[in-house]
């Protein structure tokens, strides 16, 4: 890996991978309801099958948990549309089933997971701040997961 001054200056690719590094860093941080972790999510691939890592911050609300994803063209919500299931590295026990949710409810998921970030994302389509009623029209291209423990 070439020398870098700021993040700016890393591919997409080595900007993960310094952050897997980080969360695998230290322990895991603990949930707390309405505020997110940052966890290792991993899925199958869904075309090789094989394994694929990417850095995650997992929401918890109402005391379950939920992966949330400004579109869902992101290779990591593909491949778990694709397969369904995902790990968290930190979590115990660490396999999920994940549900894609679209009720008018899991708008509240990413307004929530938006206000704990405590900073602006111009990753989404609306506002940083939108309330869930600004967010409903945009379930159908954003990505909410339910995690459920696998049995």
């Amino acid at each position: 890996m070439r020398a870098m001054n700021s993040p700016a200056e890393m591919t997409p690719r080595e900007r993960n991978d310094a952050m897997l590094a980080r969360i695998r860093s230290g322990p895991p941080q603990p949930y707390q309801d309405d505020g997110y972790v940052l966890r290792v999510l991993t899925v199958p691939g869904r075309r090789t099958g094989q394994p694929r890592s990417w850095p995650i911050g997992v929401v918890q609300w109402h005391g379950h948990h939920y992966l949330c994803a400004p579109n869902r063209r992101r290779d990591w919500v593909r491949n778990l549309l694709a397969g369904g299931r995902c790990t968290l590295e930190g979590d115990e026990p660490g396999r999920y089933d994940a549900t894609l949710i679209e009720t008018p409810a899991a708008a509240d998921l990413p307004a929530s997971y938006l206000h704990a970030l405590g900073r602006p994302s111009s990753m989404w389509p609306f506002p940083s701040d939108a309330p869930a009623e600004q967010i409903r029209p945009h379930l159908p291209e954003i990505a909410i997961f339910q995690l459920t423990p696998s049995a």
